[in-house]
């Protein structure tokens, strides 16, 4: 009698428990780390337009992996850092191995009630790797290299223009600045 009472009572408890409810949980510690590190980051609900966490890389936070029942959770998560390009990403909740037990074991009220009203029947992963890109430096447009000089009637030289100018064209304030060369 009671070598059957032992098996019984465990088999009463899987048909009756859900099995990813027993084994898992329905709320995951989800680190987020970036290249470079200080990275800020914020995590929104896709589901209810709320942001869920915010913060500076690196940094772990805890998430639901449900969003109500037989409903998983889906998150974006926008990573910015100034001259760097932003970075969004999804982050979705997955089926839970142990959900799949209830299957396997029997527990018809773990897979319809248990599991998907506790949540249990999804995970999420354990960590989110982004690597940032430096936003690309414009050089400056072309600059006048030298004021124009008051009196003359050149036009103040730019780095990329080249001129040729007769000895008569050149300013009497920049012939003393001339060397010969033939």
């Amino acid at each position: 009698m009671k070598k059957i009472i032992g098996p019984a009572a465990l088999a009463g408890s899987l048909a009756l428990g859900g099995c990813a409810s027993i084994i898992s949980d329905s709320d995951y510690p989800v680190t987020f780390n970036a290249s470079p590190e200080g990275v800020s980051y914020t995590v929104v609900n896709t589901k209810k337009d709320l942001v869920m966490a915010a913060g500076t890389t690196p940094d772990t936070v805890v998430l639901s992996a449900d969003n109500g029942f037989f409903s998983r959770a889906s998150y974006v998560v926008t990573f910015e850092k100034e001259n760097y390009e932003s970075v969004s990403m999804p982050l979705k909740a997955g089926m839970d191995g142990w959900y799949i037990g209830n299957v396997l074991l029997g527990g018809l009220i773990g897979i319809l009630i248990v599991d998907p009203a506790t949540g249990a029947m999804w995970s999420l992963d354990d960590r989110v790797d982004v690597g940032l890109t430096p936003v690309p430096v414009t050089p400056p447009v072309n600059q006048p290299v030298a004021p124009p000089v008051p009196g003359t009637e050149l036009e103040p030289a730019v780095s990329n223009d080249f001129s040729v100018l007769d000895y008569d064209q050149v300013p009497q304030t920049y012939r003393a600045d001339l060397i010969r060369i033939n």
